[in-house]
């Protein structure tokens, strides 16, 4: 059985230009707390020149730039430092599926392969075990008593989920189960899964079963604002979908994901904006 007290953990985030490396989405920051039990060994973080612009949605959520990244290195160059700090480690997620996927294109990309055969999803943890108003990292952060920075960039995030993990394994020493029962191993997918992975807040937004407000960037660079009422996710050839019955149009339309800078689940069922 492995010991949590000195176990190696490599607690990993990533933000992304998008929300799929199937459609070519890249990897443009990297996040890896080291510890070994609870004591931190090294910190990393490296920005990625992804290669292609930012979605709106990526750039609202991570505030990162075009410019910036463009000084970046690219991630071949940076690749070998990646696999390094992941060896031997029980690599430590929020949303693990999410993150890896993007981890593995990127080293498919390189004709290498991704091993991690340890991981632990805090998310699933959170979910399976804790009944909480959301499992977004920020909530359950703050769920936690957990003290954050900045969220929505690689390494504060990284950081945040290392205290969360130890949050969750101390309030469930009284389970007595092992760190084992809680780490599987990620499995590279020959093709997407059935199921899409998506960010945790908006996955919770438009599986929620209610209206939400969003803020919707067209094709044009326009901005516009509408109740919509999620119906579909659909992976098509260019990107993802969301069908939805929009309220401003009265009528069903489609809505790129990436391109949703900002959704609002609906908490007055009688809201006036419409």
């Amino acid at each position: 059985m492995i010991d949590l007290s000195n176990a190696h953990f490599a607690f990993l985030d990533l933000e992304t230009t998008g929300l799929s490396p199937w459609f070519g989405d890249r990897v443009c920051e990297v996040g890896i707390v080291l510890s070994d039990g609870k004591r931190i060994k090294e910190t990393y973080q490296t920005l990625v020149n992804p290669g292609r612009p930012l979605s709106p949605a990526a750039a609202s959520t991570n505030r990162l730039d075009n410019e910036t990244l463009r000084n970046a290195p690219i991630f071949s160059e940076i690749a070998g430092e990646i696999a390094k700090r992941l060896q031997g480690a029980i690599v430590v997620c929020h949303n693990a599926p999410f993150d890896l996927q993007f981890l593995d294109s990127e080293f498919r990309r390189l004709d290498r392969e991704l091993h991690v055969p340890q991981v632990i999803d805090t998310l699933k943890i959170a979910r399976e075990n804790f009944d909480l108003p959301s499992y977004c990292l920020s909530v359950v952060a703050e769920s936690f008593w957990v003290q954050v920075g900045e969220f929505h960039r690689a390494l504060e995030d990284a950081l945040t989920a290392r205290l969360v993990f130890f949050s969750m394994m101390d309030l469930l020493k009284k389970d007595n189960k092992p760190l084992n029962n809680f780490i599987s191993a990620y499995l590279s997918p020959a093709v997407p899964d059935d199921e899409i992975q998506l960010p945790t807040g908006l996955g919770e937004a438009i599986h929620s079963g209610k209206r939400l407000l969003i803020t919707y960037v067209d094709g044009k660079g326009d901005q516009t604002q509408r109740w919509i009422t999620p119906i579909q996710v659909l992976g098509m050839e260019d990107y993802i979908y969301l069908r939805a019955y929009c309220h401003l149009r009265k009528e069903e339309r489609t809505f790129r994901l990436d391109r949703l800078v900002e959704v609002r689940i609906e908490t007055d069922p009688n809201p006036h904006a419409r």
